[in-house]
């Protein structure tokens, strides 16, 4: 259980701190494709293969939301990797809601079939600040007032039966973004070398402060082809009490230095390894 763990949490935090999008970027109607390795205690220090990862964003039609949305999607397989498979698979969907310039979140799903309570939805309401979670199946332990928006209804996945949970521990906050969308909330600033930017993110339950920053300007060998790059470090600090307290190792991303800014690598370290994600394909 131990490897399971520290595979699970490294590959975690590198995925999720870095996966909305502006309606009239290039990006939008994208698809990518990564590959996820580990390098560390557990591979005897040998770069192996532990996921595949899909990344995609289309514009929907949301009904009863009066304005244009758009919705990130990414998913996480073990199945190629008996590494993994063994200690402890990934079957992992991560879907988000946002509207546009600049990007803020208006729901965050995910489910784990790791997990039992099988899928989770967050709602984030602009108007009243409350941020709501949903839960498939929950049988609320009282009647409590909380129910899931028209707008949404249709949206979840699999129309699932999503029950009231419980608040998020935090409000929804004026440009905040769920941790699928905190990359392209990035990707659509402008971007330069020193550039900085403080973002406010929720997991659905949890409120983060992320410290982004332009690092350099580099090249890069990713996808079989050579690239322009900037690199970006990510510091991501919990909120409680008022307080912000760290809460992981910095988190580097590359972009391509294009107004396309394709995420292109991402790298993350802990006492237990290495985690890297390289791009793979790319189809818009």
């Amino acid at each position: 259980m131990g490897r399971s763990w520290a595979i699970r949490v490294g590959l975690g935090l590198l995925l999720l701190q870095c996966m909305g999008v502006a309606l009239a970027l290039p990006f939008v109607n994208e698809s990518l494709t990564y590959r996820a390795f580990y390098q560390g205690i557990f591979s005897a220090q040998k770069l192996i293969g532990i996921a595949d990862v899909g990344w995609e964003t289309s514009r929907i039609d949301a009904h009863a939301i009066a304005q244009p949305a758009i919705e990130t999607q990414m998913s996480v397989s073990s199945k190629a990797y008996p590494f993994v498979e063994t200690l402890y698979p990934f079957r992992l969907v991560y879907r988000s809601l946002t509207f546009p310039g600049p990007v803020r979140s208006f729901a965050y799903e995910k489910y784990d079939s790791t997990e039992q309570h099988g899928r989770d939805l967050t709602w984030l309401d602009e108007k009243s600040g409350v941020a709501l979670r949903f839960r498939e199946g929950h049988i609320p332990h009282k009647k409590v007032a909380g129910q899931l928006p028209e707008a949404l209804e249709n949206w979840g996945s699999q129309q699932q039966d999503y029950q009231y949970y419980s608040r998020a521990r935090h409000k929804s906050l004026p440009g905040m973004v769920d941790q699928v969308s905190l990359l392209q909330r990035i990707r659509e600033a402008a971007l330069s070398v020193g550039a900085r930017f403080n973002v406010p993110v929720t997991d659905g339950k949890h409120w983060y402060v992320y410290k982004v920053r332009v690092v350099s300007a580099e090249p890069l060998t990713v996808a079989n082809r050579e690239w322009k790059s900037l690199k970006v470090r990510f510091d991501g600090y919990r909120v409680e009490d008022g307080k912000k307290i760290r809460d992981h190792n910095p988190l580097w991303v590359w972009l391509d230095n294009t107004p396309r800014r394709t995420p292109l690598r991402f790298e993350y370290s802990n006492a237990f390894g290495r985690f890297v994600i390289n791009l793979q394909s790319i189809d818009t």
